[in-house]
């Protein structure tokens, strides 16, 4: 399993690509997850040594029933999966919504008819998807092992695969290992990143957050540079290498302590390697 980062929080975005290649290779990391927006990232990042795991996130459209707004959700991922096979990118990780004003059945029927065109595309071009499962406040496709099923017996192609992200399965009071185990042949890619509780903010505002304007911007959670929180990342990583997992762990650096500058940020990344480089070794 070989560590990988990318610029994940507006420190690390303020860095010029090059600049964030060179210091993570500094840093240790043996690759990179390349942004889809930065001209030439590819081969800015092999050219320090860096192996490019995947690229994105991409974020299209939210799924809908409108056949004008299915037809741009297609070709922006078909463009994009086009981009990363004539750069020889494996993986794009992705994300997709729901059309919030229908229910799952109906989202995962908009879902098939969707990417199926898209899957047969990305088999052809030997590129495949990896959905992460970021909630955004429930708003998102991928976020449960129901959706999953749902996702993959609707689209069964292996082009469609997991971003496994263990932080928001922990925030959603979903058991994160054992969803390892069972969905093992969809895992294409894995993401670092951790979560901590926080009981007052819980306690006060309960599991669907904050509802009113006036109140107090206290979380309930936040994001947490790996052990930094609640995760066990000696059973998360031993279970992917039981599964046969050999591929990348993506440090998604979302951490508010460590993400003010371009320093403190770049601090944490190396934080983050110090940490989880003796469990891969």
């Amino acid at each position: 399993m070989k560590l990988a980062c990318f610029q994940s929080n507006k420190g690390l975005r303020q860095m010029e690509y090059s600049q964030f290649a060179q210091a993570v290779k500094d840093l240790h990391y043996a690759a990179v997850d390349v942004p889809l927006t930065v001209p030439n990232a590819a081969d800015t990042a092999r050219s320090l040594g860096l192996e490019v795991a995947a690229a994105g996130p991409l974020v299209p459209p939210d799924l809908s029933a409108d056949n004008a707004r299915q037809e741009e959700i297609v070709n922006a991922v078909k463009n994009a999966v086009d981009s990363l096979a004539a750069q020889q990118i494996p993986t794009l990780v992705t994300l997709i919504g729901r059309d919030t004003s229908r229910n799952g059945d109906e989202n995962i029927a908009i879902y098939k008819d969707v990417f199926t065109p898209i899957a047969a595309h990305a088999e052809a071009k030997g590129v495949r998807l990896a959905f992460e499962n970021w909630p955004r406040n429930g708003s998102m496709l991928a976020i449960t092992p129901e959706l999953w099923d749902g996702m993959f017996n609707a689209v069964p192609s292996n082009a469609i695969g997991l971003c496994y992200d263990p932080s928001h399965l922990y925030w959603l009071g979903i058991e994160y290992i054992q969803p390892i185990w069972d969905f093992q042949d969809r895992i294409y890619h894995t993401h670092a990143k951790d979560t901590e509780m926080l009981p007052a903010g819980q306690n006060y505002y309960g599991i669907y957050g904050r509802q009113l304007s006036s109140t107090d911007q206290r979380s309930w959670w936040r994001y947490r540079l790996p052990g930094y929180g609640a995760v066990d990342w000696t059973r998360y990583l031993d279970t992917l290498y039981q599964i046969g997992y050999d591929g990348i762990l993506s440090v998604e650096h979302e951490d508010p302590v460590w993400e003010e500058t371009p320093e403190r940020a770049l601090r944490g990344l190396q934080l983050a390697q110090q940490f989880l480089q003796p469990l891969l070794s």
